[in-house]
Order: structure tokens, then sequence, then C-alpha cells
């Protein structure tokens, strides 16, 4: 009996000695637990489920979220540069099937994490659509009343064009922001020869036009652009260049237009982009005087002294002809250099410019002193607080 109680004594004290030195002081609470204060929890075969929802989660929800967060963050480091110098990683995005977006989708149609839906039509079964190719060039309705000469009145027509990141702009030639962790810009089906190419001479603007099959036409990722894949739409030629370098003006620029491939076509992208500011991407290419000319454009030049408000079928040529690929550039968050001027084009400006010879742009400039209303470019606009990156 005696030993019975000094064991329970030796207990007491144990249990003492065990919650001070816890730190423990308090007298302890009981508290029902309820579904409540658990943030997840599993259900009866042992399944990870969220707390707002009975549904079993997927990779695909958490690819998902995962996606999702990484856009927002990238195209916030792209606009408003807090970081100094940015990390880059990206899932691959879907794109719809061009031949068979504008039909309504059967029944077994699958459902992407973009939420874009795809038809379930074998690959060698599209075939060559001259129309649909055709309604992928056609520029808005809106974008046809206006010339360069007014363009202090442009915002009238079109408010977006005085806003706070606007192009052209005078890049700078110091201070840029080195992109770290980045993959190479990819450019797809660039050496894949057009069905046709066709240059358009508005009486503004000089644009050549290339149609593809649906699964070649040439398109771009990674990157600046991340693993977002963006379409060839259009090629303009102006002169003197839009964009400058501290200030200095190149005699010629090229922009190659590319609209992204979650849309089925520019007016779909344009209606689109207030809630995407990259819906869609610009490639500016700079020519400087040299004793040689860069083929392509000098294909350009040669047809468009005689094309005037008519459109004229050259000879079919790869994109990359016009428009050849490049590992060196900046870019910068922008707006389309003509109106309507929407504020949703990632610009991409070769680092390295192209070469062409001054008789070449002297000729085409001689037929046009006597018509200033031909200037094909707009006047630079402030960059404001927005960065530019460079990469490598």
């Amino acid at each position: 009996m005696y030993q019975k109680r000094i064991s329970n004594v030796t207990l007491w004290y144990l249990l003492i000695l065990h919650i001070r030195v816890s730190g423990y002081t308090g007298t302890p609470k009981l508290r029902k637990v309820t579904l409540e204060d658990i943030f997840v929890f599993t259900n009866h075969t042992g399944q990870l489920q969220d707390q707002t929802s009975f549904r079993t989660n997927t990779l695909f929800d958490d690819a998902d979220d995962i996606q999702r967060q990484l856009d927002n963050e990238a195209r916030d480091r792209i606009k408003f540069g807090r970081p100094k110098t940015i990390w880059v990683f990206h899932f691959p995005t879907h794109f719809p099937d061009r031949n068979s977006i504008d039909e309504e989708p059967p029944e077994d149609q699958i459902r992407c994490p973009r939420d874009l839906i795809l038809r379930k039509k074998p690959r060698e079964e599209v075939e060559y659509d001259e129309k649909a190719a055709m309604d992928l060039m056609t520029p808005p309705p809106m974008a046809l009343y206006w010339d360069y000469t007014t363009q202090a009145k442009w915002t009238t027509a079109f408010p977006d064009c005085g806003g706070k990141s606007q192009s052209p702009v005078d890049l700078p030639v110091a201070g840029l922001i080195k992109a770290r962790g980045a993959r190479s810009l990819l450019f797809q089906n660039y050496d894949v020869e057009a069905q046709k190419m066709t240059l358009m001479n508005d009486g503004k603007r000089v644009m050549l036009f290339g149609e593809w099959k649906s699964e070649q036409r040439p398109l771009i990722y990674g990157g600046a652009a991340h693993s977002r894949r963006y379409l060839f739409h259009s090629l303009t030629l102006h002169m003197p260049a839009e964009h400058t370098v501290g200030g200095l003006q190149y005699p010629v620029e090229t922009q190659a237009f590319y609209v992204s491939a979650e849309y089925r076509d520019l007016e779909h992208a344009l209606e689109a982009s207030p809630s995407d500011p990259q819906a869609f991407l610009a490639v500016a290419n700079m020519y400087k005087y040299s004793n040689y000319s860069h083929k392509g454009l000098i294909e350009i030049l040669k047809v468009s002294k005689s094309v005037r408000y008519r459109n004229v079928t050259i000879k079919k040529k790869p994109l990359s002809y016009f428009n050849p690929p490049f590992k060196e550039y900046v870019c910068y968050q922008g707006s389309m250099s003509t109106p309507p001027c929407t504020e949703s084009v990632l610009w991409l400006v070769r680092g390295r410019a192209l070469s062409v010879m001054r008789e070449a742009v002297e000729e085409i400039l001689m037929k046009t002193q006597s018509a200033p209303q031909q200037m094909s470019f707009r006047s630079i606009q402030p960059l404001n607080d927005r960065k530019v990156y460079y990469f490598k």
C-alpha cells in the first residue's frame, strides 16, 4: 500500500515537471472541432479534396492553378518591371484548329486547361481553306478610317491611342533589365513555303500577307512569349522606322504582327484584349544602310513601287525569307502603332539591325516626296514607367 502511494506521487511529480518544462502554465480548455476548422480533408477513399468542393482534385486542376499563377506573375513582371532580374517558368498552352473553330462543336468535344474547345478531327483531314485564310488576314473594319497625317486627332475616334502604354517608343541604350532563366525564342514553320502571298497597299502602308494550311502557319513561342503560341498575321513596311534606339531613327522598319493562337482571328482577339494584356505579339526589324540589301526586303520594295490601292500576288516564299529568326532582342509592353491602338501587344525588337542599300530606299522615297500623305510611320510615344527587357 505504501509503495503504491509512492508510485502515484512519483507519476504526479513527473507530470508537473513535464508541464513546466514545456512552458505551459494555463488551464487546459476543450473546444469542439468542426469541418470548418480543417483546411483540407480526405474522403472515404483517402483522396485529397478541396475545402469548398466535394469533387476530387485532379492533376489538371493543379496544373491550371499553377498556370494561372505563373501567367499573372510573368505578365506583372513584364508590364511593371518590379524585379531587376526575372526568371521565367511556364507550361505550354493549347491552341485551336483554325479550320474547325468557326463551326459549332459536336457533342464529343473535349475540354482543355484554358477552356478552349477543340474538335476531335484527325490532322490529315484538314484541308486548305482559302476563305478562312483570308478572314484571318482581314483588318478590323474600324481601322479603315484614319491616316498618318491626322495622328493628333486619333484619340477622338480611338480613345486607346491616348493611353500610357502606346507604341512606338524610343528604346534606351542603357538601363535594360536582363532576363535570366528564359528559354530561347522558338520559330516554328518559318521555313514552310506559303500557299499564297499577297502584297497590299491601302494608301497608308504596304502590308504582306501569307496563306498556309492551318497546321503549317508560322508561329512564335518561348523566350519573352513564354510558352504562349502566337500565329503570324501580317508584315508591315515603315519608312523611316517607327521605333528609335537612343534617339537614332533607322531608314526602314518592318513589323511582323502575330495573334495569340487562343483566338480564332484578329477581331476575336481585339474583343478579348481588355482582359488579356498580351493578346498580340509584334516583331520589329530595323534596317541600317550597308553595301548590300536583305533579299526579303528588296522583294517587298520592288513590288511596292508599282502597287498602290490594290493587292498583288507575289512569288511564294517561307516567312523566314522576309522575317528571319533571331536570338538577341529587347521587349516591352506596348500597343498597336495604328488605330485602334490596342494596348495588348508584347513587342520584340531585334537586337541586331538587318542591311539595306541606300539607293534602294532613296528610289522609293523619291516617289513619295511630292505626296506627304504617303508617310507611313507614327511619331514616338512616351515610355512612361514601362521597363525594357533584354533577352540573349
